[in-house]
């Protein structure tokens, strides 16, 4: 048993730097706040529904606390909105990091429960808020931040030598939870589409369907000219499901991992050239873990392709 939590803690919590924890609550929390969602829909949807259509969750919570005209009314919302946004800016400069964050985090579950909680439920956003609350639990703010700055101040002042917060058992479990949330994410759409739909959905039609229908109500001239080639539609539908059936093999090969990132890097951009679909929060989580899950990929590429170089400036300094 002893093996086996051993074997646990060296996965989920290895000793490592708190530096890359702290650029990637930098890089979310200036995404999020660059795109978040905008309260003027949000006023409009109080203001034209009396009452929740599908409440999700967090919003249902609420609303078994509070009278619904206490909170969910214009100026209620544009408090919140504000406070959420304040909590953002103190959570990028890394001021109270930890509670910025949460309350951040929070505000923007609060705003994405309460835009899907009127029948219209999407789910683009929901691993990346995950992901932005796992970071107030995290050493995200221990680099790169005032509070870090503010700490290293008090400990000169009292002529004490400063406790380094730059090491830690657990800067790395949000990442890896990112990457275990999106595994799972991959692999149900996946299993869906080969549940319901079969080889249909590598028959070329499949694909050639979608493109010409999303690119056309979104406007995406590069989708029509995609929906005319059928072979093309029967390679896409086969990659697509076979990489989102097989994301999870990156949780049991770390060296393939790199790989699993940058194909859905691309994958996720083609997705929205070709059919205008905006899962954006899936392009950036999947960067993160490719620039800060196991830098050492990078390393490695660099000192495979400057080899060549060195052998042939030896060479030529030789002849």
């Amino acid at each position: 048993m002893k093996r086996w939590i051993d074997r646990w803690n060296r996965y989920w919590f290895p000793t490592t730097t708190t530096r890359r924890l702290a650029l990637c609550r930098i890089i979310a929390v200036a995404a999020q706040l660059a795109f978040f969602p905008s309260l003027k829909p949000q006023i409009n949807l109080v203001l034209k529904n009396s009452e929740f259509i599908d409440p999700q969750v967090l919003i249902w919570l609420i609303s078994l606390v509070l009278p619904r005209h206490l909170l969910f009314n214009p100026e209620a919302l544009t408090t919140i909105y504000w406070i959420t946004i304040a909590a953002g800016i103190t959570a990028l400069v890394g001021l109270f990091t930890r509670t910025s964050i949460f309350v951040f985090a929070l505000g923007l579950w609060f705003f994405i429960s309460h835009k899907y909680s009127y029948a219209d439920v999407h789910h683009p956003e929901a691993i990346f808020s995950i992901f932005l609350m796992t970071l107030a639990f995290a050493p995200s703010g221990n680099s790169f931040s005032l509070d870090a700055l503010l700490r290293r101040r008090r400990f000169r002042e009292a002529s004490v030598s400063p406790v380094s917060q730059e090491m830690s058992d657990t800067a790395m479990w949000p990442l890896k939870l990112a990457h275990l949330l999106l595994a799972l994410t991959y692999f149900s759409t996946g299993a869906s589409k080969v549940l319901a739909g079969g080889l249909g959905w590598m028959n070329g039609y499949t694909i050639q369907i979608y493109a010409f229908s999303d690119a056309l109500v979104r406007n995406r001239p590069l989708g029509i000219w995609l929906a005319q080639y059928h072979t093309l539609g029967i390679l896409l539908g086969a990659f697509t499901v076979m990489f989102e059936l097989f994301y999870f093999v990156s949780l049991l090969l770390p060296r393939l991992a790199p790989l699993f990132f940058l194909t859905a890097i691309g994958f996720h951009v083609g997705l929205f050239v070709f059919m205008g679909h905006p899962f954006f929060s899936h392009i950036l989580l999947n960067a993160l873990l490719l620039a800060f899950l196991d830098p050492s990929w990078l390393r490695a590429l660099l000192n495979r392709l400057d080899l060549p170089l060195s052998k042939r400036t030896v060479t030529s300094s030789a002849a």
